[in-house]
């Protein structure tokens, strides 16, 4: 059975020419939706330059070595970060152990002959996401991500997240189609009412109960859903307009969709059967009410955990 939370694993990668591994892990990252998110995620992340996802961070979380040793399958991509940070020799730098080339490379890092920077720049998101921890990861963001700071950068991360949630495409490879993580009834759902009601603009509230209206005149027999709402009310606005604190439902939601192990089979006295999965508006109704203080974020519960969020009063 397929787990999100492993890293991909070549079947034969001893065997395997080095276009054969970039083929099935390219495969691999095109059915694992999960991937392509955190993947997408940690490129916008580099590209927005936070002080709280520095490249210094990500450096001391995730050193050179255990990079190296993710890609153990992978020496092609291992010579080329080797080679491009430290300058030794393709044929050399191949040869040697991902113990070797991580020493080398902290070297010339901690000499300060190549940048932070150009360190990250050396994995692509990919191949980091592929075959290394991809939960913790996102562990990490959702961690360290300032949720009591409400600030126009941070409002326009979590409205880009929350649509790539909802995206049928990749952000990373317009090429690469998937089923979206989230719908936008997970969305609608996990946004406690009285805060929706609250938070979003009249006008726009306004504007959806009209083209709710003008939809039921044309179409009396078709629904106006969730997804017709978020057309109007985008995720854009709605990180703009909703306090991001009280976004973390949402985010506990994805999580879950993301990275939770499949419901296990429930044996009953007339036969075994697999259990329907549990809905996440029930997921959602478990969850205790949205943290007030930034510090409560460190209380929520590690990734794939079934403890409900810990929210500080």
């Amino acid at each position: 059975m397929f787990d999100a939370s492993k890293p991909f694993q070549h079947p034969d990668a001893v065997h395997a020419d080095d276009e054969t591994l970039e083929r099935d892990a390219r495969a691999h990252l095109a059915k694992s939706p999960h991937l392509q998110v955190v993947a997408e995620l940690m490129a916008k992340l580099r590209a927005s330059s936070f002080p709280w996802w520095s490249v210094t961070f990500t450096r001391s979380q995730w050193r050179a070595l255990p990079r190296m040793q993710w890609l153990a399958e992978r020496p092609d991509l291992r010579q080329k970060t080797t080679s491009s940070l430290t300058g030794l020799p393709p044929k050399a730098a191949r040869s040697k152990t991902p113990e070797f080339q991580a020493a080398l490379i902290d070297a010339v890092l901690d000499h300060g002959d190549v940048s932070g920077g150009d360190f990250e720049a050396s994995f692509a998101v990919q191949h980091l996401v592929t075959y290394g921890p991809a939960a913790d990861i996102w562990a990490q963001f959702r961690q360290r991500m300032p949720w009591g700071d409400d600030g126009e950068a941070h409002q326009r991360l979590i409205g880009w997240l929350l649509r790539v949630l909802l995206s049928e495409r990749s952000t990373l490879d317009p090429d690469m189609l998937r089923k979206p993580v989230l719908t936008a009834w997970d969305v609608r759902t996990a946004i406690d009412p009285h805060v929706w009601q609250e938070r979003i603009p009249l006008d726009l509230r306004a504007a959806i109960d009209e083209a709710r209206l003008k939809r039921e005149r044309v179409r009396p027999r078709e629904a106006y859903c969730a997804r017709h709402e978020f057309e109007i009310a985008t995720p854009e606005l709605i990180a703009q307009h909703i306090p991001l604190g009280e976004l973390l439902p949402v985010i506990h939601v994805a999580e879950q969709a993301l990275f939770a192990p499949p419901e296990p089979a429930i044996l009953a006295e007339s036969g075994a059967f697999q259990a329907a999965p549990q809905s996440r508006a029930t997921q959602v109704s478990r969850l205790p009410s949205p943290p007030t203080r930034t510090s409560s974020v460190n209380a929520m519960p590690a990734v794939g955990s079934t403890r409900p969020l810990a929210v500080a009063r």
